[in-house]
């Protein structure tokens, strides 16, 4: 009977929608996961459906740094189908939000996405070809 210690031990059972012995706060967390197993199987479509999910989720809780991350996956994915003009509004939104938690790796990686989005845009004509791409402003360096 081993079903029957595990809802005692998670308390009351799981509603409706909700996975069984897990918080209901972690059903963003599951489709974050279920998107990296999409987007791992190629299924990016699949992956960004579940990114999506996730990210509005994460948005609710107020969980600023999966929220985040949950965006910039969202864009790789994007990148993934060579689909820059999609994944471009993704990396603006995910990098201030990267740039405040001090995220640096991750910073500089949607940068350097948002930097090849623009060039492959601007080569295919659907951005202007001289204009400055405005960067976002690196995070003051923590004090020693």
């Amino acid at each position: 009977m081993t079903g029957g210690v595990g809802i005692v031990a998670a308390g009351r059972p799981p509603g409706d929608g909700e996975p069984a012995g897990r918080p209901p706060g972690d059903r963003a967390y599951l489709l974050d996961v279920l998107g990296d197993c999409h987007r791992g199987l190629g299924r990016h479509d699949a992956a960004i459906e579940a990114y999506q999910q996730a990210s509005q989720l994460f948005a609710e809780q107020d969980a600023r740094c999966s929220y985040a991350l949950c965006l910039l996956k969202i864009a790789g994915s994007y990148l993934d189908l060579a689909e820059p003009w999609h994944a471009v509004g993704y990396l603006e939104a995910c990098l201030p939000l990267l740039r405040d938690l001090r995220l640096t790796r991750h910073q500089v990686l949607a940068q350097g996405q948002l930097d090849t989005c623009h060039a492959e845009l601007a080569q295919a004509g659907l951005l202007e070809q001289n204009k400055d791409v405005e960067r976002w402003p690196q995070a003051p360096a923590r004090p020693a």
